[in-house]
């Protein structure tokens, strides 16, 4: 009986160990690295490209919209060694966001819905450039020169605050949304045309955007000869 009972006593320890020994293992396996976020909340201007030889500025100005469409902030950022570093504000107060969608009236920001019905944005508008005080132009950012066909270009890119992640689906008689999902902070998103120019098909707008492409240009000058 005590041979038994050594051997059951064994037998429970060899067990214990053995499940303690997996669940050691368990923990100590190797988590997969949370996905990388990209930050815009700073934006690099460089490289201008289109800009004429008399054409002088020394700063940027956007103004930031949210609640029906309002502006809650005019950001300036000077233009410096060829170069313009804009920070942007990466908080702001709920009251002043914009609806994601247009669910509950004309308010909301797009036309596609969002899988989160409370989220809120804010966006920036038009890159305008200042000569002192006067404003002498606008730049952009897309892969399209502003000359010849702009099939399968990103004619629009532009950057929008969100407080939460959200994905947008569906489409109007103009857009549709695809790969298009925000994360909470600075988002790029993009309108990109369609290959063909028959006037069938429609605008992907999404967040998916071919950054590489990318340039900034002199989208409009103000200053005539």
């Amino acid at each position: 009986m005590t041979d038994l009972r050594c051997f059951l006593s064994l037998s429970l320890l060899l067990i214990c160990g053995l499940l303690m020994a997996g669940c050691s293992d368990d923990e100590n396996e190797e988590q997969p690295p949370a996905p990388d976020v990209p930050d815009y909340s700073t934006i690099i201007v460089k490289d201008i490209q289109n800009i004429p030889a008399d054409f002088t500025f020394d700063r940027v100005e956007v103004k930031v919209t949210g609640a029906d469409w309002q502006v809650i902030e005019t950001l300036e950022f000077p233009y410096k060694d060829g170069q313009i570093v804009m920070i942007l504000p990466t908080s702001f107060p709920s009251e002043k966001l914009q609806a994601v969608d247009r669910r509950n009236g004309m308010g909301g920001y797009w036309t596609g819905t969002s899988d989160d019905a409370d989220a809120l944005v804010a966006t920036l508008g038009d890159f305008f450039v200042f000569n002192g005080d006067k404003r002498v132009g606008r730049i952009a950012i897309s892969n399209w020169s502003g000359k010849e066909s702009s099939a399968g270009k990103a004619t629009l890119v532009g950057y929008q605050y969100a407080d939460r992640p959200f994905t947008l689906t569906g489409s109007d008689k103009s857009y549709y949304y695809n790969n298009c999902s925000f994360n909470k902070g600075w988002n790029i998103f993009a309108n990109i045309n369609p290959t063909s120019e028959d006037g069938t098909a429609k605008v992907l707008r999404t967040t998916t955007v071919p950054e590489s492409t990318l340039f900034w240009r002199l989208a409009e000058s103000y200053i005539y000869n």
